[in-house]
């Protein structure tokens, strides 16, 4: 059974030292590992790439499995268990032997063919010496005295209720083509492609992108436990695709300060 210091090490061999550990994700019974570039992490957005989802290692095995960001891949990634997974790609990938992953992270690190990252360097000695007396250890500080507790701070009383005020209207953002939707709003980012609905919860987003390529809008998620989902919104004209756009960005920006600029 592989660490998680394997895994770790596998990481860095594969996609470089820079944000190993940021890739790796617990999800209990596997890791999820990020696979978009150094430059994607760092937050340039033009760097991300489409169509990959992360990678899934088994705890248990160290096996490794691709399925891609299709959402229709999304119970693979939603398994909680390694029985959960199975029964996941007997249903989705009937063809596909869930005992001949695609890869398998070695117990031991070995560079892949071509990688230019060196191995990781050897553990230090433990910053601490186990079994040594206390004696060693230098003693924690006397405590000063506290100085006495003030008067409790005094909070203003509520005034009359007053009149009844309408909740604020929160901004949301839809765009539609005949087989795609976006929509943004107070929850989270939906995307409907061909009928199959995905929903994300803020809580859930780890990251949102989006650009226009050619005619159409598109928007990325990055899911807190790796994956990738993209959603293209095409439209007629090549102003209204800009509308969208700066629209997109100002809510964007609205439930994510920084995002959407």
């Amino acid at each position: 059974m592989p660490t998680y210091e394997h895994v770790r090490d596998w990481v860095r061999g594969k996609y470089g030292p820079r944000y190993a550990e940021r890739r790796i994700t617990d999800l209990g019974y596997a890791y999820s590992v990020d696979s978009q570039p150094d430059a994607a992490l760092a937050g340039d957005t033009s760097a991300v790439t489409y169509g990959n989802g992360p990678d899934l290692v088994v705890k248990r095995t160290g096996a490794v499995w691709q399925f891609g960001s299709s959402p229709v891949m999304l119970p693979l990634y939603a398994a909680r268990s390694e029985d959960e997974l199975r029964r996941s790609m007997a249903a989705l990938l009937p063809g596909v032997d869930p005992d001949r992953p695609h890869e398998t992270v070695p117990q031991q690190w070995s560079a892949p063919p071509g990688s230019p990252y060196p191995p990781p360097p050897p553990a230090g000695p433990p910053a601490y010496a186990p079994g040594a007396p206390a004696s060693a250890y230098p003693p924690y500080p006397p405590a000063g005295p506290y100085p006495p507790a003030g008067p409790a701070p005094m909070y203003p009383t509520a005034g009359p209720a007053g009149p009844y005020q309408q909740a604020p209207v929160m901004p949301e953002f839809v765009a539609a083509d005949v087989h795609h939707a976006v929509l943004v709003d107070a929850t989270g980012i939906s995307f409907d492609q061909r009928d199959v609905v995905t929903d994300f919860t803020w809580h859930d987003i780890q990251a949102v992108h989006h650009t226009v390529r050619g005619l159409c809008l598109l928007v990325g998620v990055t899911h807190r436990n790796g994956m990738f989902y993209e959603c293209r919104v095409g439209a007629r004209r090549q102003a209204r695709l800009r509308e969208r756009a700066a629209q997109l960005a100002q809510v964007l920006h609205y439930y994510r300060p920084g995002t959407g600029v």
